[in-house]
């Protein structure tokens, strides 16, 4: 992100202007003069007025008695700095306070083009700064995700996403650098609710800091867009001005827009910048001491060391921004504290945007007129039990727009019937892929150190999930199988199901739910759920039922991947399914009508610069590895790669639209150079028995077609 020298040369003068020990009453909003720059001291002197050390203080006690957690007398002992310990429950407090903070992802189109802090204020606004967004254009499609940082295991956690929604509120002021956006009640997925997360209240009153130079402060932060980071404690409060305060901290490139919190996680200030790490000659120094030099008087944020930091006070921002828009009701929410019923019954429900409608959806959705709408929200997403009743006012107040769209309504009884199909799931028999399954050991496949990271963990704490004949691990944030192990048997005698296909997908109960994809991503995004383990494969067993019920447990999402129809189905052309029918249908009979045994690991293949739908990466190739038996009982391997990249190339992922007549590339590779791309390492027996031949193709590939698949199996 590019910052204007304009606001850093303005924080250095404010900074270098002399040191304020004194506190300032608040300024009164009937005297605030929106014209004028309100980061300049001598715009605001006249109408403050100063109070002295002990009654600041005095006025810290107060505060300190009003919210009590933690005894007020040992809480103040810290605030002046004689005491350093804290009660337990900081860690709780803070707990809570970071579940508000979010990553500012800053898009366009599809494209991440900057990162920022961002954190909720109200039950719908999100307050950054001015230089993340100066207008409503700026916006764009950035969203804001939650929960993006590591685990106690240090691994990343499954963030979730939210659109910004400027049309309904935006407002933006460069003098004191801050920005409210409204956001939108319900995530990309349409599973999660914004009021989840909570928000920090931002108070006016006098009485969050002690004097200058005897209170630490906090700060939460997502430096140049990375998982979230604190700066604890170790931020001495150093200066104070009208309208801002500066202090020292740790704070990393990249931090705009971060919450700055006392001990009692209040919230004190909006940061903003600083002065910035300069040389004698007055060029700004990144932190291996490279000049970073100014490009139309703007300089990369990423790099800048700041030496001092300075956070724009929230009091001020809140009498600012309510001397303009003082009986505005979105506005308005901004007053309400956390806990209070009146945040709840401001709350709005939309609907998960999602750029798949058509247009004759989007012209059918009718903007309700109607004063008061009732919407029955599920329990289980509140903190209180039971339904609550939702206002949601209309009107044409000054910076908000009406939202045209439905409603959401979101069905207990929707949520429970999903629920009881996944719960009935009898899991108990499910052995899984077997490893002895052609009387040769062929070990599940083990992964990377890298890739260990990212296993989604289930709640028996074990890595690999079972089902009828099949396996898989998960990959926590991408939300798809890493590998997808399966044995399969040729046997007519244990095909005898000839019901009607009716896949019903399922998530499974056995990992959280954050973890899995799910039928709102699917919905309108014109990807299939590519099995990653087929549906036919598994469809075997001593009876007709037996066989039904172990194919239907293929319709998982632990076992899909998002796939293109052109890929995944064969009936389209689909180069996955006409290799899976090839393959393994024919595969997996032998020329004189004999049973053979196949077992297969499939999955995709992840890169770093996988396109972003819905905020999950999705894969543009995937891998098969198939293993059998020649007559005479010696294994053999062959591994293929298939590739979708071709079909999204030049297509938004938002806007997704099929063209039937683009062909895939299929690739024939070996298997240790499918170790290298997926990060798994297959054993030995595998890598040893591969029977591809790369003598005569250049760069080890192989372009598929229907007699290349049977030749790589001759001898099933």
């Amino acid at each position: 992100m590019l910052l204007d020298l304009d606001l850093i040369e303005s924080s250095t003068e404010r900074y270098n202007s002399g040191s304020h020990s004194v506190h300032k009453k608040m300024i009164s909003p009937n005297l605030l003069n929106t014209t004028e720059s309100y980061m300049d001291s001598d715009q605001v002197s006249a109408p403050v007025t100063e109070i002295s050390p002990e009654e600041n203080l005095q006025k810290r006690k107060v505060m300190l008695e009003a919210i009590r957690s933690e005894p007020p007398e040992f809480a103040y002992e810290r605030a002046i700095g004689k005491n350093d310990s804290v009660y337990s429950n900081f860690i709780d407090l803070l707990d809570v306070s970071k579940k508000k903070v979010a990553r500012v992802v800053i898009k366009e189109g599809n494209k991440a083009i900057g990162f920022a802090t961002g954190f909720m204020v109200s039950p719908e606004l999100m307050l950054t700064n001015w230089h993340v967004f100066k207008s409503k254009a700026d916006v764009r499609e950035s969203e804001i995700q939650f929960q993006y940082e590591l685990d106690s295991n240090g691994r990343p956690k499954p963030s979730v996403s939210f659109l910004l929604n400027p049309d309904r509120f935006f407002y933006s002021y460069k003098d004191l650098d801050y920005c409210f956006i409204a956001v939108n009640s319900v995530d990309v997925t349409g599973q999660r609710l914004l009021i989840e997360f909570g928000y920090a209240y931002m108070d006016p009153n006098i009485g969050k800091l002690a004097n200058v130079g005897q209170e630490s402060l906090n700060i939460i932060h997502h430096p140049n867009g990375d998982y979230k980071q604190l700066s604890i404690r170790e931020n001495l409060f150093t200066k104070i001005t009208d309208t801002t305060v500066w202090y020292e901290s740790d704070t990393a490139q990249g931090s705009s827009g971060s919450p700055v919190f006392n001990d009692q996680w209040q919230l004190v200030a909006l940061h903003h910048m600083g002065v910035p790490l300069k040389n004698d000659q007055g060029m700004y120094l990144d932190k291996n001491g490279d000049i970073i030099h100014p490009v139309d008087r703007k300089i990369d944020e990423s790099r800048v060391v700041w030496i001092a930091n300075e956070g724009i006070r929230v009091s001020v921002i809140v009498h600012h921004f309510f001397g303009i828009y003082s009986g505005n009701s979105i506005a308005e929410t901004l007053k309400v504290k956390p806990g209070n019923p009146d945040a709840i019954s401001s709350v709005r429900i939309e609907p998960a945007v999602n750029n798949q409608n058509t247009q004759q959806e989007l012209n059918t959705m009718e903007t309700s007129t109607n004063d008061q709408i009732q919407i029955s929200v599920p329990s289980s997403l509140l903190k209180d039990g039971g339904s609550i009743n939702i206002q949601i006012q209309t009107g044409n107040n000054s910076g908000v727009q009406n939202n045209t769209g439905s409603e959401k309504m979101i069905s207990d009884e929707a949520l429970l019937e999903i629920k009881k199909n996944e719960q009935e799931i009898d899991y108990v028999s499910c052995k899984g892929y077997s490893a002895m399954f052609l009387g040769i050991e062929i070990p599940f496949p083990e992964l990377s150190a890298k890739l260990k990271k990212f296993v989604a963990p289930t709640k028996s704490g074990r890595q690999i999930l079972k089902y009828h004949y099949f396996s898989v691990i998960m990959h926590a944030v991408r939300k798809m199988p890493i590998v997808s192990a399966i044995n399969i048997d040729g046997n007519p005698d244990l095909r005898k199901d000839d019901t009607e296909r009716a896949d019903k997908w399922i998530r499974d109960i056995r990992m959280d739910f954050e973890y899995q994809l799910d039928d709102a991503f699917y919905k309108y995004s014109g990807f299939d759920r590519g099995h990653m383990s087929r549906r036919e494969d598994a469809n075997y067993g001593k009876t007709p039922e037996i066989a039904k019920r172990n194919a239907d447990l293929t319709c998982i999402y632990t076992n899909a991947c998002p796939q293109v129809g052109a890929l995944n189905q064969s009936k389209l052309g689909g180069l996955w399914g006409k290799l899976e029918k090839i393959v393994l249908e024919k595969g997996a009979i032998k020329e004189q009508g004999k049973q053979a045994r196949i077992t297969v690991f499939n999955g995709p293949i992840f890169h770093t610069d996988d396109p972003v739908y819905k905020s999950i990466q999705i894969p543009m190739s995937f891998y098969k590895v198939v293993c059998w038996l020649s007559d005479k009982k010696e294994l053999k391997t062959t591994a293929f790669i298939l590739s979708q990249e071709d079909l999204v190339e030049d297509i938004s992922f938002e806007q997704l639209d099929i063209d039937q007549n683009i062909e895939f590339q299929p690739y024939q590779v070996s298997i240790k150079q499918l170790q290298k791309l997926t990060g798994l390492q297959f054993s030995d027996v595998i890598v040893e028995a591969d029977t591809f031949d790369s003598s005569n193709v250049e760069e080890e590939r192989l372009i598929i077609t229907e007699e290349s698949c049977v030749h790589g199996l001759k001898g099933i």
